[in-house]
């Protein structure tokens, strides 16, 4: 399961890390400095995703809530106590805990009130009673009426949950029937219900049992509330102010490179910012591709499940291709744009080396420095040497006057990257995909022989044709007025009343099974796109690590400022993976 993340505890730390380099340049890029400090200020720290928690009186809402937060804060009892708004911070998430249906009038009015702030509202009601009551459903339609998209958690007390689901199923029918009849438009794009048992997910967590915790379906739940509140507004708010104080951000770091004199200095940061870019591009493109790829394989997922329904092992199967077809598309797409992103380093590189020098500088033995620790990187992928011996000394160092004319280190340096260091470079990457994706549902699902695909929720058997009831009644009629016809009568009523339930069953699974399998496959596509990143950076950071070396050998020394601007575009680099993160791109 994806974790929940505290984007505003991650950004609070990337803004201190961006003050300490505005403090240490006061007089640099002013304008810029005054702007990311007003987007933090105003937009980041005021922007609190929050999801309201709302419902029926005794149906376990504190229960939900604690069981969220992962603690037992919300005081559970009998007989209705919040009679004002309580907050709770989950993960930099606010849960507002709001008076019930039944509260007296004046509390829902703060309820009403409140509802406008709400992102999403978790509606919480109970298999034990209370999802009958029409109050309940012109409540949720108030709600959806307001723009919110519900949530509605249904508890089940009575511990039903993977024992006796078809009972389970009949009252998300009723619930599903109900707020229907009640005139609430679009009920699959607005609604979603989830099963949760919250005392089974307590007794998990008491106990340290993450058996009964996924039992529970506590982590479904907090799958979906994650991939809802990503449509909000406060995540659009958010993404958008990671963008623009990532502008800032290079906008500040390019001030202070226009500072350092070394031209060696300039052109090793020059280097990291082009690795930088081809990895934010590659990200880019890859997420691209991870998300055309997973919006077609919702449809055919739910579609495989529903064909061979009566059939787990062959769910199993047709699912389990798909997915090791989507695993395998996207580990070749890494692989195919590292690789092409090589052409592109390779320039980069070639063109580093070139750099005007004077041979007893310090930036000549930087540029040694680099030199070796990039022939070594090479000799330890490849176990072959790559350096011309003819640009060694006899003690077997570099010849820094044959370096100076550059053309053959240029073509040893380029060698890394392309030609035969070209499949260094894809063997590099298959293993680091190799070893991020393992970790993914995927990857864990491929690697076991008895895995299996999303629970099936119930589905019905064979409905029985309807028995025409006009037509029986006028054959009664022909036949004579006794107990034995109307016996047969009721039969027939109850007959076809167990096949539009049976009808209305079906339906409602089929609509299950398409709401879980998107929801399924957006929690697997943010695993993927962070499987990918993670790969995309282990492959490239390989070839920076040299320069990066050589840096801060160099601020040791005390050249500070060329330092500073590889962590201001490494600290661009971590936003626009945040950004990533939060749905952007």
């Amino acid at each position: 399961m994806r974790e929940l993340t505290n984007y505003q505890s991650i950004l609070q730390e990337k803004s201190e890390v961006a003050e300490g380099y505005f403090c240490k340049y006061p007089d640099l890029a002013i304008d810029e400095v005054k702007r990311y400090r007003d987007i933090n200020n105003t937009k980041v720290k005021s922007t609190l995703p929050e999801i309201m928690v709302y419902g029926i009186f005794s149906a376990g809402k504190s229960s939900i809530i604690n069981e969220l937060i992962g603690d037992d804060k919300a005081r559970v009892s009998e007989i209705p106590e919040t009679d004002k708004i309580t907050y709770y911070d989950w993960q930099g998430y606010k849960l507002a805990d709001t008076p019930g249906v039944d509260a007296p009038i004046e509390h829902e009015e703060i309820t009403k009130e409140h509802l406008k702030k709400a992102d999403i509202v978790l509606f919480v009601m109970s298999n034990a009673g209370g999802y009958e009551r029409e109050t309940n459903y012109s409540r949720m339609k108030d709600i959806a009426d307001a723009g919110k998209k519900i949530i509605i958690v249904l508890n089940d007390k009575t511990g039903d949950l993977g024992k006796h689901d078809d009972t389970l199923q009949l009252i998300k029918q009723k619930i599903d029937a109900n707020m229907r009849k009640t005139g609430i438009a679009n009920i699959d794009d607005r609604f979603h219900i989830e099963i949760v048992n919250a005392d089974r997910a307590r007794k998990g967590r008491i106990t340290n049992k993450t058996a009964l915790v996924e039992m529970s379906n506590i982590n479904g739940l907090k799958n979906i509330i994650l991939t809802e509140l990503k449509k909000t507004s406060s995540f659009d708010v958010l993404r958008r102010s990671i963008v623009q104080m990532e502008e800032c951000l290079e906008k500040f770091a390019e001030e202070v490179k226009a500072q350092e004199s070394s031209e060696l200095l300039v052109k090793m940061n020059q280097v990291l910012e082009n690795f930088g870019i081809q990895k934010r591009n590659i990200r880019q493109q890859v997420n691209t591709f991870i998300d055309r790829k997973t919006d077609l394989l919702a449809p055919e997922m739910a579609e495989a499940i529903w064909s061979n329904r009566e059939n787990q092992d062959n769910i199993n199967k047709v699912v389990g291709e798909k997915l090791a077809k989507l695993n395998q598309s996207v580990e070749e797409h890494i692989q195919q744009l590292i690789e092409e992103a090589t052409e592109t380093l390779d320039m980069e590189l070639k063109s580093f080396v070139e750099v005007k020098i004077e041979t007893s500088s310090v930036d000549a033995d930087s540029l040694k420095n680099i030199l070796a620790n990039l022939e070594q990187l090479n000799s330890s992928l490849t176990g072959e040497a790559s350096v011309n011996k003819d640009l060694l000394t006899d003690t077997g160092d570099f010849d820094m006057k044959e370096i100076m004319v550059t053309p053959a280190v240029a073509e040893m340096v380029g060698s890394l990257l392309v030609g035969s260091g070209k499949s260094v470079v894809s063997s590099l990457a298959k293993t680091s995909i190799g070893k991020a994706f393992a970790g993914t549902t995927i990857g864990k699902m491929l690697g076991s022989a008895t895995s299996s695909v999303m629970p099936m929720p119930p589905i019905p058997g064979p409905i029985p044709p309807i028995v025409i009831i006009e037509i029986l009644r006028k054959i009664i009629k022909f036949l004579g007025d006794n107990d034995d016809n109307k016996r047969l009568e009721e039969e027939a009523r109850q007959r076809n009343e167990a096949a539009r339930q049976r009808l209305e069953m079906e339906k409602q699974a089929r609509q299950e099974i398409n709401q879980k399998c998107l929801y399924w496959v957006d929690n697997l596509a943010d695993e993927l796109k962070s499987a990918a990143n993670q790969a995309i950076k282990e492959t490239l950071n390989t070839y920076e690590e040299p320069f990066r070396k050589e840096l801060e050998n160099r601020r040791e020394q005390g050249a500070e400022r060329m330092n500073d601007v590889a962590a201001l575009r490494s600290l661009c680099n971590e936003y626009h993976q945040l950004l990533v993160e939060l749905g952007g791109n």
